[in-house]
């Protein structure tokens, strides 16, 4: 399953000090972001089946994301950067600034923290920008209730 997110996206990460606690919100410098969940699939195929059959297994899953550079305390450069090679928990909403429901759902998941672009793409006069891709580290949440 892809889920493409519009431009009213809210994007919240946790912190290395606090790294199961969104509270970070980068939603402002948000570009692009595509969640992206797949799962295994498990041979289950028994003895007099005409076919293979099969179960959904473990999850994957990797979050897409392109945005702007701010290395200001407490902002998405610095974040990531105190966070190399561990996981933070990721909170995000299709529609920032509405209700939380079954038609506006929040996201809630880890990401494993891999990959950094500290000096990311832009030319002069440009914005810094930078286009990472994270692995999920657990499987996604997606509720109705749960708070931005």
């Amino acid at each position: 399953m892809a889920i493409y997110l519009n431009n009213n996206v809210g994007v919240k990460l946790a912190t290395l000090a606090a790294a199961t606690v969104p509270s970070i919100d980068i939603s402002a410098y948000v570009q692009s972001v595509i969640l992206t969940q797949t799962f295994d699939e498990v041979e289950v195929t028994s003895h007099g089946d005409t076919s293979h059959k099969v179960a959904k297994g473990l999850s994957n899953g990797t979050l897409q994301i392109d945005f702007l550079n701010d290395w200001a305390a407490a902002q998405a450069m610095i974040t990531l950067s105190d966070a190399i090679g561990t996981t933070l928990s990721v909170s995000m909403i299709t529609v920032k600034g509405t209700a939380v429901s079954a038609t506006n759902p929040s996201y809630q998941f880890s990401i494993f923290v891999n990959n950094l672009t500290p000096v990311g793409s832009g030319g002069v006069g440009d914005y810094a920008a930078s286009s990472l891709s994270f692995t999920l580290n657990s499987a996604v949440t997606v509720s109705p209730s749960v708070a931005f």
